[in-house]
């Protein structure tokens, strides 16, 4: 809710989200013994979900691990999953998991390796989706019944289940066809609100699948921005992720990079909500953040208003690696010009950027996306947000012009001056949620030294007669 009256003067830091979000690094694409994952099982002697988790909480840098296992058997020398194994997975995700230390996810990888098909992770539909009948040995693989290659109806099942979702895996151009050719792939049809509302992303980078590193140094050299922004272009509301496709048993360690989710705590229901909102990002470090807001809101969200869009970008490594660059993108969709995405501006050996787009037209959805390079070349680039200007009589007014929020980055203070005759207190938090200062019934104006912090990303919390808002801080100490 909006603080009435208070002029808010940032000395130290930068405003980037409207609420508290944590930043947890994983991944949504892996495959154990109960399909065609853990090739090593004899040497690992781990051959289910129980134990891959086990081994991926012993990670380095490493927060959730999501199972997605192949939803078809295939045959005895290709094994899949077996229509039994899938509650089972279910169980162990659920016993492993341990909401605010490690969050363990089960869910299916479902499709076909051929021309004008592709693979879809799919989490939240806890029921077999399959197409196999009368298999010897097995029988029905499956529990709710979808054609094979039928991905209009796969889509569709899935934007109806309740709290379901699907992640495009590793996409070609030609996949995910409704008619068996390259015209009616997701990436050349027209835009179908079905599916917009059943997918919330796809990977920058995937795999390496087959890599038994276990040094987290195998990165993939491939990837995928550029299907990315031709779906931005088409019209779907999409994130970006990262995927890992392991097949052996290094969980978390065949390579460093990582999908980041970014939420309020460490929770399954937490993640889940995420991954609805599209709320992460890629990462090829393991321990760098990239915030990323429109007018205070944070990636993924989709938005209107009548404020031109005020944007912030914020890197922060907790090895004290530089950004070399920030680019922000801009597109919107079926852009008359046919580029998908065109860069609107860039930032140069700088960790934080703003920049405030004046050139949109009211009425026109265009969508905003961050991309970072570090100094030692490791890559991030996040999901985008999407804003509607809607102007009003008399036009476009300047985002946060009644808050006056200015940045100094050599101070070592907290100053805050209210315009209203009406009394504030006044918190300063750590990240994690623990009370550094508390000040109560400001009036007017309010300065606190704070060149005792340590640099990091800390909490300011204003409370103005019940009207409560609160930014995180950025502060680097000098």
């Amino acid at each position: 809710m909006k603080t009435q009256g208070v002029v808010l003067f940032l000395l130290f830091g930068r405003l980037v989200f409207s609420q508290t979000l944590n930043h947890y690094y994983g991944n949504l694409h892996a495959h154990t013994g109960f399909s065609d994952g853990n090739k090593d099982s004899l040497s690992s002697g781990v051959t289910n979900p129980s134990g891959s988790y086990a081994y991926a909480k012993l990670s380095q840098n490493f927060d959730f691990l999501g199972i997605s296992e192949h939803n078809h058997y295939s045959s005895a020398n290709n094994p899949g999953f077996k229509l039994p194994r899938f509650q089972e997975g279910l169980n162990m995700a659920q016993s492993e998991n341990q909401d605010h230390q490690f969050v363990c996810l089960f869910g299916m990888e479902w499709g076909v390796s051929s021309t004008f098909n592709g693979h879809v992770l799919i989490y939240g539909f806890n029921q077999l989706i399959g197409w196999e009948v009368g298999i010897p040995g097995v029988g029905s693989n499956y529990s709710v019944f979808n054609a094979k290659s039928d991905y209009d109806g796969l889509f569709r099942k899935v934007k109806n289940q309740p709290g379901a979702f699907c992640y495009l895996a590793h996409p070609y151009a030609t996949d995910f066809s409704t008619g068996s050719s390259a015209a009616t792939a997701l990436a050349n049809a027209p835009y179908n609100a079905a599916y917009d509302s059943a997918i919330v992303g796809m990977p920058l980078r995937s795999g390496l699948a087959f890599s038994t590193s276990q040094n987290y140094d195998d990165y993939s050299s491939g990837n995928y921005l550029d299907y990315y922004k031709r779906l931005l272009y088409i019209g779907y509301h999409l994130g970006i992720g990262y995927d890992h496709d392991n097949h052996y048993t290094n969980f978390g360690r065949s390579n460093a990079g990582r999908m980041v989710v970014m939420a309020p705590s460490l929770t399954r229901a937490n993640l889940m909500n995420a991954f609805y909102e599209m709320r992460f990002y890629a990462s090829d470090d393991p321990n760098a953040e990239l915030n990323f807001s429109l007018n205070q809101n944070p990636m993924g969200s989709i938005l209107a208003g009548n404020v031109y869009p005020s944007i912030e970008v914020v890197h922060l490594d907790r090895d004290g690696e530089q950004a070399d660059s920030i680019k922000i993108w801009r597109g919107f969709k079926n852009d008359p010009s046919g580029i998908p995405a065109q860069i609107v501006h860039q930032a140069k050996s700088t960790d934080v950027t703003q920049f405030t787009d004046f050139s949109v037209q009211s009425g026109i959805e265009y969508y905003y996306f961050s991309e970072i390079k570090q100094t030692d070349g490791q890559w991030l680039v996040g999901s985008p947000i999407w804003y509607t200007p809607q102007a009003p009589v008399g036009g476009l007014k300047k985002f946060n012009e009644e808050t006056n929020v200015l940045y100094q980055p050599d101070a070592q203070r907290v100053y805050v001056y209210s315009t209203s005759s009406l009394p504030f207190d006044i918190e300063v938090c750590s990240a994690e949620g623990r009370c550094l200062h508390k000040q109560e019934s400001c009036k007017n104006n309010y300065t606190w030294d704070i060149s005792g912090l340590n640099s990091g990303i800390y909490w300011l919390r204003l409370n103005q007669s019940g009207h409560i808002r609160t930014w995180p801080l950025y502060h680097r100490q000098r």
